[in-house]
């Protein structure tokens, strides 16, 4: 049996490495909240990017981007207003996504910048 955490932070370690070669810096990981989780939050300059890390071995059950549905997004939206309440962060900032697909031996990873909340 896959054990789904660790499969979780494997993404997001692929993830964290796609933006730090980025030139950006990673503020949190898992940062919580009662309304949800960001997988990843980064910075670089006055860019603040909330990331949203999708995970899939294969392509059977559907592209990882099709995980990011209206109620997720909702979720994430909240988080995010309270992510930057608490942090009294006036910066601008965008969510992108970022999508690991295994292909055999290999990992595809896809970032879908400014994705839409709405």
């Amino acid at each position: 049996m896959v054990n789904k955490r660790l499969v979780g932070q494997l993404g997001e370690l692929i993830a964290a490495k796609y933006f730090t070669d980025r030139g950006y810096t990673i503020v949190h990981r898992n940062w919580t909240c009662r309304w949800g989780e960001l997988d990843l939050v980064v910075e670089k300059g006055a860019d603040l990017v909330f990331v949203e890390v999708k995970y899939r071995a294969g392509l059977t059950n559907g592209h990882p981007s099709e995980a990011v549905g209206y109620y997720k997004k909702k979720s994430l939206q909240r988080t995010i207003n309270m992510f930057l309440a608490s942090n009294y962060s006036t910066k601008p900032w965008r969510l992108d996504v970022v999508c690991v697909t295994r292909l055999g031996k290999s990992l595809r990873v896809e970032c879908y910048e400014y994705v839409a909340l709405h």
